[in-house]
């Protein structure tokens, strides 16, 4: 995993206090399986994918910011303690 995206992970994570409550990461787990899902995607291509308004699925994710969408990415998708 690309050291950016992981430091910004952390930073996310350890910031994550100071976002909204109502993000819920778990609703996505009811569709997905971010490891194998996800495999090979950038946290931003993620984010795209997600409020994409063709979606149906997706319509809540409309409401919700870019750093929002970023922490519960960070929440599903472990980190590689090697990166």
């Amino acid at each position: 995993m690309n050291k950016n995206i992981v430091a910004g992970m952390c930073l996310l994570g350890l910031s994550s206090f100071a976002l909204a409550a109502d993000t819920d990461p778990n609703q996505c787990l009811e569709c997905h399986e971010p490891i194998e899902d996800w495999a090979g995607m950038t946290v931003d291509e993620i984010i795209v994918d997600a409020k994409d308004p063709e979606n149906k699925r997706h319509e809540a994710n409309q409401a919700l910011t870019d750093d929002e969408l970023r922490l519960m990415i960070a929440r599903l998708i472990p980190l590689d303690d090697d990166s």
